[in-house]
């Protein structure tokens, strides 16, 4: 009786279409795009009663993220975008010295997300008075691409397991797998495009095909509200700003905002990577195994290149 109550369990859910193989970019055309199918809103699932405990209150950094989105936006956006910029100012890590900005205050999509979760520590620490976040990564780690530097995941390598700054958060044991259906505002996610390009961005909210907000996910939704940096070098044309991402198979439906869109559905990670960055009393202390035979990561230029589809 319990297999059979498991397998209905697992037939009803929309994670069942996970035994599907894994896609790369080189596996995207018209055919494999059709064929993504979205699981259906919460209020189509059959759902079969079981136990699940309710995470604590405090478990996610969601509200810190959002915050530090805020000041960004009102003290560095839009000051312009370039390829080859990182941070738009020097970053102090507390005590231990300055992360230092490259060619300031232009800046882009991976080092945004690095600069975000650098702002949230600064906001965390000041109000909470918890300084320990900056003893849990040394300040090199903000600024290596070796496979023990949380930057070298950031800047996304598939040889770290590293697909986006979920993957990122998830290798150093601060946070954990958010599919995508029940991301919450704060939550980080990479997309890839059909145009074979891609973005790092932090989530904040659902989006139906008009752009309005949507509270949760549901048979309206297109895709989704983002905060990164895009678009061009000119100040006012680009760096950190706000963009609606939609769906490839929904097309490109007219929104009084400026899109992106292109983005691949798929619940294959490591074309729509999706999690959420714990709180700092729940970091596990998990870390990647130092080994200089797995190099540097490199920096894919012409895959982080900015463009949005309004830009």
């Amino acid at each position: 009786m319990l297999k059979l109550l498991a397998s209905l369990v697992f037939l009803s859910s929309p994670f069942a279409a996970a035994a599907e193989p894994p896609l790369t970019l080189e596996d995207v055309s018209p055919g494999t795009i059709a064929s993504f199918s979205f699981p259906p809103s919460a209020g189509k699932i059959a759902v079969v009663p079981f136990h699940q405990d309710t995470p604590p209150a405090d478990l996610y950094f969601n509200a810190y993220i959002l915050r530090a989105v805020e000041q960004l936006y009102a003290g560095y956006g839009l000051l312009g975008y370039d390829i080859n910029s990182i941070l738009t100012h020097d970053i102090q890590y507390h005590t231990f010295g300055v992360i230092p900005a490259r060619r300031p205050p232009l800046t882009m999509c991976v080092a945004a997300m690095m600069e975000v979760i650098l702002t949230a520590y600064d906001i965390y620490a000041k109000e909470t008075g918890d300084y320990s976040v900056y003893e849990y990564l040394p300040k090199k780690s903000f600024e290596g691409l070796n496979v023990g530097d949380i930057k070298g995941h950031i800047w996304v390598n598939s040889k770290f397991n590293a697909n986006g700054t979920a993957d990122a958060l998830i290798n150093f044991g601060m946070g954990q797998r958010t599919v995508f259906e029940e991301l919450k505002p704060g939550s980080f996610v990479n997309i890839n495009r059909t145009t074979k390009t891609g973005h790092a961005v932090v989530f904040l909210n659902y989006i139906n095909a008009a752009g309005e907000p949507q509270p949760a996910y549901n048979d309206t939704v297109v895709g989704f509200k983002y905060f990164s940096s895009q678009g061009r070098a000119t100040a006012g044309d680009g760096g950190f700003d706000y963009r609606y991402a939609v769906f490839s198979k929904f097309g490109c439906p007219y929104m009084p905002y400026k899109r992106d869109c292109n983005v691949i559905y798929s619940i294959d990670q490591k074309m729509l990577n999706t999690g959420t960055m714990t709180s700092p009393k729940y970091w596990t202390h998990v870390m990647p195994t130092e080994d200089p035979a797995a190099g540097e990561t490199v920096f894919r230029r012409n895959y982080f290149n900015g463009v949005t589809t309004d830009d």
